[in-house]
């Protein structure tokens, strides 16, 4: 099923009978039946009254709201699992360092080797010599997970990996927008813009999928815990960034299907953000790629977020290894 996402500034989703009813003053602008949609994504200044509330809570319908530039604000989600058993569980293996370690582990190596692949396509694509240099650094830094003896020393060899692929991010950029590299809060181009965007979406949907789970998205492995921060949400977005996101961005920056007029600079903190119109463009193309199958059987990536939560919950239950999701090469 798809998502709802609201942009309309000033809208109002209301509630007709089963059917949710998006309107801006008297204009009806959606009616849908609840059972077709699968949650509702709230961008700015969009109002939900409480029976449609009422509506989606009843049906299971989780809604994120989301800044107007798209950052992640909170969530307004279904009674939590009834499953504390595995919620006391993970806490369990929280606790456990070597736990910690194997699953960071095996997730830093899957980040690392989901953007090398997406480097190699790229490198067959554009032959050229400067794919070499950050090919080799991340092939270095995939050896080297293994090796480490703590969590810390991941986040380094994760941290550098990254570092180089991005550096080769700006070859693999090219339309007629441009990269000068990452840059996360504020997005200072509409690249980073996009990737911001898209990361955010990710987050958003693998939080609902984790407590729907019954495991707490809070309660993280590879990333630290602190206080608002999503951690397992975070640690399973790892293994999609480069597969999911980045190829989207990719694609729609290559076909030149966003220009530089769908873009503006924010005077207060000069971030660059996506124009209404662009935005709409924009989550209009990542709803379609979420429902692509990725292959190996899956029918949709969301089904493939699905499958690696399910995973990580067999993982936590009964201390076995965790198997991250990997590109095809």
């Amino acid at each position: 099923m798809p998502m709802l996402y609201l942009t309309e500034q000033g809208a109002v989703l209301g509630r007709e009978g089963d059917r949710l009813v998006v309107r801006k003053g008297e204009e009806v602008l959606l009616s849908v039946p609840a059972f077709k949609v699968e949650g509702v994504w709230v961008f700015g200044g969009v109002q939900l009254t409480t029976p449609a509330i009422g509506l989606l809570l009843a049906q299971g319908i989780e809604v994120c709201f989301f800044t107007v530039e798209g950052r992640l604000k909170g969530r307004l989600t279904p009674i939590l699992s009834r499953n504390a058993l595995l919620r006391l569980r993970q806490f369990e293996r929280y606790t456990n360092e070597g736990f910690r370690r194997e699953i960071a582990a095996r997730i830093v190596a899957a980040k690392l080797e989901n953007a090398r692949r997406l480097l190699l396509r790229y490198a067959r694509a554009y032959p050229g010599p400067g794919w070499e240099k950050p090919l080799q650094a991340m092939e270095r830094r995939i050896a080297q997970v293994q090796e480490a003896p703590d969590l810390e020393t991941l986040r380094g060899i994760e941290g550098s990996g990254t570092a180089a692929y991005f550096e080769a991010f700006r070859e693999m950029v090219r339309g007629e927008l441009r990269f000068e590299g990452r840059h996360r809060r504020p997005p200072r181009d509409p690249v980073n813009a996009m990737l911001s965007l898209g990361y955010a979406l990710l987050t958003g949907e693998m939080i609902g999928k984790i407590a729907a789970c019954g495991l707490d998205p809070y309660i993280g492995f590879y990333h630290e815990v602190r206080h608002g921060r999503p951690a397992l949400a975070l640690d399973l977005v790892e293994e999609f960034r480069h597969a999911v996101v980045d190829r989207l961005v990719l694609s729609l920056v290559n076909r030149r299907a966003f220009r530089a007029e769908d873009f503006e600079e924010r005077e207060e903190d000069g971030a660059v953000l996506l124009r209404p119109e662009a935005l709409r463009r924009y989550l209009t193309a990542y709803e379609a790629f979420m429902r692509r199958s990725p292959g190996e059987g899956a029918s949709s990536w969301r089904e493939r977020l699905d499958e690696q939560v399910r995973r990580m919950a067999r993982a936590v239950w009964s201390g076995s290894l965790y198997t991250p999701f990997r590109m095809e090469a």
